[in-house]
């Protein structure tokens, strides 16, 4: 009896380790990737996905990238934007990292402007705008 025992758990093991990272998979969030390239565009996502917008960059200037329109109901913003230099010399150029989580169903605008936060009154350098969908 104890062998039969034994025997068994081996396989109970197996299908339980089989059933957990299936349910994982399935529950697991996406993430989409967002450069210059996709301005104007549709993006389909479900909720609990994340959005990285990786933007070319500089804050050494005082400029940055910041979420000026969206629905944050729909879009969230999660964490600060990151910084990755193109090469180690001081004041070099890179790239920024935005990240949105999305939070709920609907449809929204994203659009982002690249500008000194202190300067109110002067239009943005440049802007990059997409459109999100949230299943």
């Amino acid at each position: 009896m104890l062998w039969s025992g034994l025997i068994r758990l081996p396989a109970l093991l197996v299908a339980l380790v089989a059933g957990l990272s299936l349910s994982g998979c399935a529950s697991a969030p996406r993430s989409s990737l967002l450069t210059e390239k996709d301005a104007g565009r549709s993006v389909e996502m479900a909720r609990g996905d994340i959005l990285e917008v990786v933007l070319r960059g500089n804050p050494t200037t005082g400029y940055l990238w910041e979420m000026v329109s969206g629905d944050i109901t729909i879009l969230r913003p999660i964490g600060r934007p990151e910084f990755k230099p193109e090469r180690a010399a001081v004041g070099a150029g890179g790239a920024i990292t935005l990240r949105f989580e999305a939070v709920s169903a609907g449809r929204t605008g994203l659009k982002l402007a690249y500008r000194r936060p202190w300067e109110k009154d002067v239009p943005p350098i440049e802007t990059f705008e997409v459109t999100v969908v949230v299943k």
